[in-house]
């Protein structure tokens, strides 16, 4: 696994939560929990931006347009995680005044710990995150930061596009 794939899940799901490559879409095999946490976004154009540092020495800025369909529009911190690898999961949720804090831990070739914070309206969310990665035998200090914002209504082909892709996955699934 190599760092940038180390980057998305421990700092993404911290987000979570990227609405960029379908960090909105649920996963099938996570079993979702009270303490999860709820996040709920208005349905529509989003843009995601997102920063991720290694050792800050790996620096990497990401940009996404997502066209987020109402099926996709609310999702638990546990299935974010879960989305953005299968071995990353949430601990310790603590709802805030805005969001959430909690612990993201990743398992695998690459694991990790990241204390996180999301904060969420319905047209925006912030999310920051600091903590390490293991990638081998380094240790390396970790931090990230994502913003998400509403940017409008989706044009008819976008939407067209993420509902039929909504509906395949979950033919599949099914």
């Amino acid at each position: 696994m190599t760092p940038r794939k180390l980057a998305l899940p421990v700092a993404s799901a911290a987000a979570l939560v990227a609405l960029s490559a379908g960090v909105f879409a649920f996963g099938s095999a996570i079993a979702d929990t009270p303490r999860d946490g709820l996040v709920e976004v208005k349905p529509g154009m989003w843009e995601w931006k997102q920063e991720t540092s290694i050792l800050g020495v790996f620096n990497s800025k990401e940009r996404n347009l997502e066209c987020l369909i109402p099926e996709k529009a609310a999702m638990t911190l546990s299935r974010l995680a879960y989305d953005l690898d299968e071995g990353c999961r949430v601990e310790n949720v603590s709802p805030t005044r805005a969001g959430y804090t909690f612990k993201l831990v990743c398992k695998g070739d690459v694991s990790g710990k990241a204390n996180a914070e999301l904060i969420n309206s319905n047209t925006a969310m912030s999310i920051r995150a600091k903590g390490s990665a293991r990638w081998g035998i380094i240790v390396a200090g970790l931090s990230m930061k994502a913003d998400a914002t509403y940017q409008g209504e989706c044009s008819p082909e976008d939407y067209a596009k993420a509902k039929e892709k909504w509906d395949e996955e979950h033919a599949e699934a099914s």
